[in-house]
C-alpha cells in the first residue's frame, strides 16, 4: 500500500539524497530507512518524509496491531476482568508493568503516558531534528 516518489525512481536522485544523509549522520551502518516516523500517515517514500533511524527507534514506534488483539495499545485483559497496562522499555528491553485498571481506556492512557516519556528520552538520542520532534509529539 506504499509507493515511491517520482524523483526517487531515478536512482541518481535517490543516491544523491542518500549521500547527503550519510554526511549528516556520519554513517548509515545499522540504520533503517523509515517512511512514516516523521508523519505516521505517510505512505510515500520521499526525501521530505523519510529518515534513517536505528532499529531501536523503528521497533519502538511499531504498533504491532496485527498481534495485539482486541484491546488498545498497551492493554491486556486479566482473568479477573480488570485490564493490565504494560509498556516496552526501549532502554532495558523489557516490559514495564504500569498497573491494573478497571477499564481498557484507563489502562491505555497509562501506556500512552509512559510511551510519551520513553519517546522523549529517545528523542534526545537522535541526530535528525525531524525525527526527534516527531518522537516528542507522537504519544502526547
Amino acid at each position: 500500500d506504499c509507493s515511491v516518489c517520482d524523483d526517487w525512481l531515478i536512482y541518481s536522485n535517490f543516491k544523491a539524497w542518500l549521500i547527503s544523509q550519510e554526511q549528516f549522520h556520519g554513517s548509515l551502518v545499522d540504520l533503517q530507512l523509515d517512511k512514516d516516523i516523521i508523519d505516521p500517515t505517510n505512505k510515500v517514500y520521499s526525501p521530505d518524509k523519510c529518515a534513517f533511524v536505528g532499529r531501536l527507534i523503528n521497533s519502538f514506534v511499531t504498533d504491532a496491531g496485527a498481534i495485539r488483539g482486541d484491546y488498545p495499545l498497551g492493554v491486556g485483559k486479566r482473568s479477573d476482568g480488570r485490564f493490565r497496562s504494560r509498556c516496552g522499555n526501549p532502554f532495558k528491553k523489557n516490559q514495564l508493568c504500569l498497573g491494573n485498571f478497571l477499564t481498557a481506556e484507563e489502562a491505555h492512557e497509562a501506556w500512552r503516558k509512559q510511551k510519551h516519556i520513553f519517546a522523549c528520552q529517545l528523542a534526545s538520542t537522535v541526530k535528525d531534528p525531524r525525527v526527534a520532534d516527531a518522537l516528542r509529539v507522537r504519544y502526547k
